[in-house]
């Protein structure tokens, strides 16, 4: 009898033990209620979060139950990735045939177009600096200048793949994703 009791009670105090670090969570309540979020952040500031919902961009004041909502090209399409700018003004995913940014607590945004007018892209970033975006796109990773528009696309090692992720190094100058068989680093210097 001993040795069931012992059984019965681990168990339960392991349960108990995983609700007793619950109390202190927040909820954030999708569009949908059966939708799961692909991506969430946190602004640099930490006075937002947000994540890509169904056919929007979802940004909630944190500690709150206030949010706004930023369309999505397509009224059926969940972002896959989300990202703040460095200086939390400008929020970035990818949509359907192109990068949007919006402008934070407006309703104006710019479209950043990509190669492939059906291809949503993947992992989006700024640079620590603020002055570049990129995304992985068919085929590159594309890098845009914020001020201009311009990009540049640094080919991928195949020509129909497409980057999940990207990031920029600390100072700004490089990029790197994962391609097949590698991880491949870009200087964007030259830009």
């Amino acid at each position: 009898m001993k040795k069931i009791s012992i059984f019965l009670l681990v168990p339960f105090f392991g349960f108990v033990n995983v609700l007793s670090g619950q109390e202190n969570t927040g909820s954030y309540s999708t569009i949908l209620k059966n939708e799961t979020p692909n991506f969430a952040t946190f602004s640099t500031d930490g006075k937002y979060i947000a994540a890509g919902v169904y056919g929007a961009i979802r940004i909630w004041e944190t500690g709150t139950e206030k949010f706004k909502d930023y369309k999505t090209n397509l009224k059926n399409e969940t972002p896959l990735f989300v990202c703040f700018s460095p200086n939390d003004k400008y929020m970035a995913a990818g949509v359907y045939g192109a990068v949007r940014v919006w402008e934070l607590h407006t309703n104006s945004f710019t479209d950043y177009e990509v190669k492939l007018k059906n291809e949503t892209p993947n992992g989006v970033c700024f640079s620590p600096n603020g002055e570049h975006m990129a995304a992985g796109i068919y085929g590159a990773v594309r890098v845009w200048d914020l001020k201009s528009g311009a990009f540049t696309d640094y080919p991928t090692r195949l020509r129909n793949e497409t980057p999940k992720h990207v990031s920029f190094s600390a100072d700004s100058q490089f990029i790197a994703a994962g391609v097949y068989g590698e991880v491949r680093t870009w200087n964007i210097s030259e830009m």
